[in-house]
């Protein structure tokens, strides 16, 4: 709280430039995917959806593991226990959205299909988000780099680009129904 603007910023700008770069896959993944895209044009709608919660399960986990970095010392049993938990807050949360997300694509669009892959798309990524919002900052710390400074647009940066492969790989996979 006691830092200026000035240094606050020189502790972050690195972290956020480097991730700035690396954001650029996400582009490189949506035209990768450019066809699949083309042929299927509703899953364009739930691209932000997936992306958006798959970061928000990161960001709350993150929250949850920086707060007890601060709180408490971590030993081995309380950080295995800790990634066990979120795991299965990932998988629940997952499996909640996922099954809502899929009846609204199927009702709203008309396809199964397309429900079964938003849903299926968006369980599997929360899961992922969810560990990566708890790996992450653990490791971090572990490495003697801040987690409050550097975890959160790592985690946004990675969420991003691994919900974009998933998402896009699944519904290539089930092209030929979704057309």
């Amino acid at each position: 709280f006691d830092t200026g603007a000035g240094p606050a910023a020189v502790r972050r700008l690195p972290w956020l430039i480097l991730l700035l770069l690396i954001g650029l896959l996400s582009g490189s993944i949506i035209s990768r995917f450019e066809e699949t895209l083309t042929n299927a044009v509703a899953l364009a709608f739930f691209m932000p959806m997936i992306a958006g919660m798959t970061g928000n399960t990161g960001t709350q986990s993150l929250a949850v593991v920086v707060r007890g970095l601060i709180s408490r010392e971590l030993d081995r049993g309380t950080v295995l226990r800790l990634i066990g938990r979120e795991f299965g807050v990932g998988v629940l949360i997952g499996v909640t959205c996922g099954a809502l997300i899929s009846l609204i694509a199927w009702v709203w669009q008309g396809n199964p299909v397309l429900g079964f892959v938003v849903g299926i798309s968006l369980l599997t990524t929360l899961i992922i988000g969810t560990m990566a919002g708890t790996v992450i900052p653990l490791l971090l710390y572990r490495f003697k780099i801040d987690p409050a400074v550097a975890s959160g647009p790592l985690i946004t940066t990675i969420n991003d680009i691994l919900s974009l492969m998933i998402y896009f790989g699944i519904a290539s996979y089930f092209i030929s129904q979704l057309m």
